[in-house]
């Protein structure tokens, strides 16, 4: 505005010299513009946000797919049964860690569902546990052996050569007294010729004249220094008679047995203490029966005992434990009891297995049948009846067995039932279950 000029009536800004007054409104557009621009920014994030749970929503909904144990191709987005087998459809994203821990600690398993049609189909079987006196019996694996006192080993107690061997061959039985060798022996001869000259002497000996005084019954009596050094009575009595020493020894069995050993051939020279022949008396045996660690505190010496072999089918010996063994066997950690056993008809020979039958009383204890327990070497487990067609997978700690019947000492109450039949077939399910189910975390 120039220099003298007024301002402008209406209370209206003056504009400098030069420049023209907005038209009216101008100022009001503006803002109604800067409103609407933010009004799309706010529609354009409402509609991203609207987007972003929409796709959320069909994510989710796209990972709730049902699929069958059985038969993995069967996958529907709602839960029902299978067409093909009619078990129940279970989440294909549950995972194995949930399944493991439901199967009481099992790795490997999971509970199972099935229609009523499937376990009709698969020709399932239950059985209650109860609580009853178990058995009186405890079954354990036996072999027979020879009784350690029954066994007789056979040495000379001269030096000598074997001159001949009578038909003695191994596993031949021979009587107490038959002649199993021949020997010559230079030191019999000369114990012979001893014995021979003291008879002469004490026959010339006038009557009246009393021997010499000696230290010991040893020296007053030749014929007993001949059979301490091995030489039968019959023979003491045969070189008496002929009044002539034996050119060569005969050597006799001390008892009945069972050549079980042969040492020696015609001609060897054998020095004093060698083992000539051992021989075994069958007539009364043992049967070593191996007790398991966990049924030791129901074996006792005493007790009656039953062995049967296969080879006597029908058959059963009756004995009882003589002698419990103090020492566990580390690899198979059982326990040796020995039975007794007569032997008259050489029914049992060393070697033979058998099963034992030891009487061991009856005792209380939960009950249920042997073949409801599944064992997989590392767990023992049986598949629990929950009601509605759900059966659970679980861990026990078993005993005593007998009659078809097993204890069962941790895991399972009076009353629960277990499955006894197809209960295999069941166990495949639950593996089956367990590992679609940990495909699908």
């Amino acid at each position: 505005m120039s220099e003298g000029q007024q301002p402008r009536s209406g209370g209206q800004d003056v504009l400098p010299e030069g420049e023209e007054q907005a038209p009216p409104g101008i100022r009001t557009m503006a803002v109604v513009r800067w409103a609407l621009v933010g009004l799309m920014a706010l529609a354009a994030i409402a509609a991203w946000s609207h987007h972003l749970a929409t796709r959320t929503a069909a994510a989710v909904v796209q990972q709730q797919k049902f699929i069958c144990p059985m038969h993995p191709q069967i996958v529907t987005d709602q839960k029902s049964e299978c067409p093909i087998c009619g078990m129940n459809l279970v989440p294909a994203g549950t995972s194995a860690t949930s399944a493991a821990a439901s199967a009481d600690g099992l790795p490997g398993l999971a509970p199972v569902e099935l229609s009523a049609d499937r376990i009709q189909l698969m020709g399932m079987k239950t059985a209650a546990a109860v609580k009853e006196k178990l058995g009186t019996t405890l079954r354990a694996v036996g072999f027979v052996v020879p009784t350690e006192d029954g066994v007789v080993s056979i040495n000379i107690r001269y030096s000598g050569w074997v001159d001949s061997l009578p038909v003695v061959q191994t596993g031949q039985l021979v009587q107490k007294g038959d002649v199993l060798a021949m020997l010559y022996s230079p030191e019999l001869l000369n114990a012979q010729t001893v014995y021979l000259n003291t008879i002469k002497w004490s026959e010339k000996r006038p009557s009246g004249v009393q021997a010499t005084p000696v230290g010991n019954d040893l020296e007053r009596d030749p014929r007993l220094r001949l059979e301490l050094i091995g030489v039968a009575p019959e023979d003491v009595d045969a070189i008496t008679a002929s009044g002539q020493p034996l050119k060569t020894m005969p050597l006799r069995a001390p008892s009945r047995g069972y050549v079980a050993r042969k040492s020696v051939l015609k001609g060897l020279f054998v020095a004093a203490g060698t083992e000539m022949f051992q021989l075994a008396d069958l007539s009364t045996v043992w049967v070593l029966a191996d007790v398991h660690e966990a049924d030791l505190a129901r074996v006792r010496v005493g007790q009656k005992a039953t062995y049967a072999s296969s080879s006597a089918p029908g058959k059963k010996f009756a004995g009882r434990v003589s002698f419990i063994y103090p020492a566990l066997n580390a690899g198979s950690r059982t326990l040796q009891a020995r039975v007794e056993l007569p032997n008259p008809r050489l029914e049992l020979r060393p070697g033979m297995f058998g099963d034992v039958l030891l009487e061991t009383g009856a005792d209380d204890a939960v009950v249920i049948p042997a073949e409801a327990v599944v064992d997989t070497g590392q767990h023992r487990y049986v598949f629990v009846e929950l009601g509605g067609g759900r059966f659970e997978p679980r861990a026990v700690k078993t005993g005593a067995s007998a009659d078809g019947k097993v204890a069962v000492l941790e895991g399972l109450a009076e009353g629960e039932k277990v499955v006894t039949r197809a209960n295999f077939l069941l166990d495949s399910e639950s593996r089956l279950r367990a590992a679609v189910e940990g495909h699908g975390k």
